[in-house]
């Protein structure tokens, strides 16, 4: 029996439900947004299961079951101040519960967090021996427009929040407030962008190619690229080093050959890469659950 955990509006966790029953795999899912309105029982330190009780209902989670994780905290948009708060708890006290099983969890709470700070997060890429795209992180309007004027530069989200990417020149910041920042750009490498996702030791590429800065915004073809030797080993021993069991890793191919690496995302939604991949992701991610390893 595998365990899907996330919110029933969240479009990935239902792709993975889907595709996992698909395969014949006897799939419970744990609907946050249905659990925050029961009861549970997060016991740390001991071989106790979790339990939760909601509509009439009892789950439990053993220490050694195999969990598929999208812990997404909606007390941010919670106007209720109690259930802002019981949101936080559950969120946080299963956080702490899954960290600590030992069973396959994809993904574990307690990988890295720097994704969540692209400079600090690019600096982690960087020591993972991968290229990274020159970039800023500053609240200056001066600072700013002078790396925008040494070459093309893209404005991303400075946080692990997904943004659209979008160009930038030195006027955009002509009476920019020190306020309004920090803002993070980055030099903008022109070539094919790339998406590769990594479980465990398997990896599933895809090319895209777009005239957009930002492909996710415009059209754009899509097929399967095959990851080269060296980078796929790169990629296993980083993913690993994260803590991570799956991740999404973003790429440009320059007109060099030159792979620049953007981001590595710790809990990817994968559900439309995987339909033009036939499944092959969730796939993946099903047998490494399987193996209780």
């Amino acid at each position: 029996m595998l365990t899907a955990i996330g919110i029933d509006s969240d479009p990935t966790l239902v792709h993975f439900a889907r595709a996992a029953t698909g395969m014949g795999a006897e799939l419970r899912l744990l609907n946050l947004r249905a659990a925050v309105e029961g009861s549970w029982h997060l016991p740390l330190g001991s071989q106790e299961p979790a339990s939760f009780e909601f509509a009439g209902e009892r789950l439990a989670l053993a220490p050694d079951d195999a969990i598929y994780c999208r812990l997404i905290d909606l007390s941010p948009v919670v106007e209720e101040r109690e259930v802002r708060r019981r949101w936080r708890s559950l969120v946080g006290g299963l956080a702490a519960w899954l960290e600590q099983s030992e069973g396959v969890v994809i993904n574990r709470p307690g990988h890295a967090a720097d994704n969540g700070s692209k400079p600090l997060h690019e600096a982690w890429l960087r020591r993972q021996g991968f290229a990274v795209p020159a970039s800023l992180t500053s609240s200056s309007a001066e600072r700013l427009s002078a790396f925008a004027a040494a070459g093309p530069t893209i404005a991303k989200s400075v946080q692990g929040i997904r943004a659209d990417t979008r160009a930038v020149a030195p006027e955009d910041f002509v009476g920019f407030v020190t306020g309004r920042g920090p803002v993070h750009l980055q030099r903008r490498i022109v070539g094919r962008d790339l998406r590769i996702h990594v479980v465990g030791d398997a990896l599933h590429g895809e090319m895209i190619e777009s005239d957009a800065v930002d492909y996710r915004t415009d059209v754009a073809r899509f097929r399967e690229f095959p990851v080269p030797t060296d980078l796929a080993d790169q990629l296993v021993r980083a993913t690993r080093e994260a803590g991570l069991i799956f991740a999404g890793w973003d790429f440009k191919l320059d007109e060099q050959g030159r792979f620049w690496c953007l981001e590595a995302n710790p809990m990817p939604g994968y559900d439309g890469y995987d339909t033009r991949a036939n499944g092959a992701i969730s796939h993946s991610l099903v047998e490494r659950l399987k193996s209780r390893h």
